[in-house]
């Protein structure tokens, strides 16, 4: 009961909020505790199939069909809960929900921060899942003694295949020196779950196994280059 009261004193206080349109990992945790919360994942269906917050309802913002056809069954007089993987699409699809009179929420850290904080996620296809690529696969690819840029991304993340051309001139340029390790996050979850890897694209430079830099987000060839000529 006490527990009950708790969520339910924590979801008036963030839906009280005026302009207030986000929420965080801590208030997701209490929020799906509330069994009539709620809470709508934007992603494709592959993403929500390969793991997703727990009550949540798939509704992928890239198909507008599938979209809307999903947004009919729900409540406008109650909260709304949205996520994706790292808050792109959510935000997208919060701005939307809100013009059509939802009480939208954005929960902005996405599964990328649902799983660098070690919670629950709701799994049907984990068993037939890749695990992608091992701790110490990954440190292995790491130590040498070249520079090794790793990239993280994702085939839906727009400012990922906006850079993608970027790394593919670096590593064609600097292929004497520099070596280029892709990796998509949807495939490494539990490696970006390790790295605390919040946001797309994530750009990681090593030396020897030692972390040199590391940015999250969109990034200029001009900007890399330069992070790369000053540890060499």
């Amino acid at each position: 009961m006490r527990r009950l009261v708790l969520v339910a004193i924590l979801m008036l206080s963030v839906c009280g909020l005026q302009g207030q349109q986000k929420v965080d990992t801590e208030q997701m945790e209490a929020i799906i505790a509330n069994p009539q919360a709620q809470i709508l994942d934007v992603r494709t269906p592959q993403e929500f199939e390969g793991g997703h917050l727990p009550q949540a309802v798939n509704a992928d913002w890239k198909n507008q069909q599938s979209f809307l056809k999903a947004v009919e069954q729900l409540d406008k007089t109650e909260p709304l809960y949205v996520y994706c993987l790292s808050g792109g699409r959510s935000q997208q699809a919060t701005d939307y929900l809100i013009d059509q009179g939802f009480k939208v929420y954005n929960y902005s850290g996405g599964m990328l921060d649902w799983r660098a904080s070690d919670q629950p996620e709701v799994s049907p296809s984990q068993a037939s899942q890749s695990a992608g690529l091992s701790t110490e696969q990954y440190d292995a690819l790491t130590a040498s003694s070249d520079l090794v840029l790793v990239n993280f991304s994702a085939t839906w993340c727009a400012p990922c295949q906006e850079l993608k051309p970027v790394i593919d001139e670096i590593e064609k340029e600097y292929s004497q020196t520099i070596k280029v390790i892709r990796l998509d996050a949807d495939e490494n979850k539990s490696l970006t779950r390790v790295l605390n890897v919040r946001e797309l694209p994530q750009l990681f430079l090593y030396q020897n196994g030692e972390i040199l830099w590391a940015h999250q987000g969109l990034i200029t060839k001009e900007a890399i280059l330069k992070q790369l000529t000053q540890t060499q």
